[in-house]
């Protein structure tokens, strides 16, 4: 990495655990903090992010294009104080190299306790027939997949094709990734928070006096259900307009609108 994008960046922290450590609530300590986060609530709203993480994703795990380089992924999340969650921790060696002097914070999380999570929160999600509905008939339609981006990274980061596959694979990698974070980073620069654990040691690590209000515990698995559903209904906004810009044989039409328009009423 260039010393003039070094200067350039505002990146401190590379957040780097798993979805469903707490990522939300974190994320809210860090902007309590004055930190802004990059996390991957903010990613789905940035649709000038969707089709760089799409590359970035294929080149690494799927051989096609071009890998990233270090002035890529600035450009991508430089502006950030906080990196973290998806699709960043698709990519940890690549940022660590990016940003050689950031330090590095992961969540220390009984491993039952994330997999009941994470199961429940993630895995199951992707393979509802709503979800279903986005991937085959909505996304398809469009330039920008950030479904599909999250779908296909989890599936590299897991080693998996399959729900079972994933589901059997997710604890053990799960405790790999941790142990490489932890055999990248040197110990003056990481972090393993414990959940629960408060202000003090996360104030600690990043030289930040303790805010007088009170750490953050937002309840991630309903804050992540409620912000599904809303994006999910509006994915099917986008694939309505989307069916009748591109769809012109009138029954073809018809039909996808009718699905469509089964999916949007089950989620009104």
């Amino acid at each position: 990495m260039s010393s003039s994008m070094a200067k350039k960046s505002n990146v401190q922290v590379l957040h780097m655990s798993l979805p469903r450590t707490g990522s939300f609530f974190m994320k809210a300590a860090y902007e309590e903090l004055g930190m802004p986060t990059y996390h991957g609530f903010v990613y789905i709203e940035r649709p000038e992010d969707h089709l760089r993480w799409f590359d970035a994703v294929q080149a690494k795990y799927y051989g096609k294009g071009k890998p990233f380089t270090a002035e890529d992924f600035d450009d991508l999340v430089g502006d950030w104080a906080v990196v973290s969650d998806n699709p960043a921790i698709g990519f940890v060696e690549e940022l660590l190299k990016t940003y050689p002097e950031a330090k590095v914070a992961l969540v220390d999380r009984d491993s039952n306790k994330w997999y009941k999570s994470y199961d429940e929160g993630v895995i199951r999600s992707f393979f509802t027939w709503k979800m279903w509905a986005v991937l085959n008939l909505i996304e398809p339609l469009q330039i920008l997949k950030p479904v599909t981006v999250t779908r296909d990274l989890q599936y590299a980061i897991f080693r998996c094709k399959n729900q079972a596959e994933w589901q059997r694979n997710a604890k053990m990698i799960c405790q790999e990734h941790s142990e490489k974070i932890r055999e990248l980073v040197p110990k003056d620069r990481l972090l393993e928070y414990k959940l629960g654990s408060g202000w003090e040691p996360l104030c600690k690590f990043l030289d930040k006096e303790i805010p007088e209000k009170a750490f953050p515990h937002l309840n991630d698995g309903k804050e992540f259900e409620l912000w599904m559903n809303n994006f999910q209904r509006r994915e099917v906004r986008r694939g309505l307009m989307a069916a009748a810009r591109y769809l012109v044989v009138p029954v073809a039409a018809s039909g996808i609108a009718l699905a469509f328009m089964k999916i949007w009423r089950s989620w009104t």
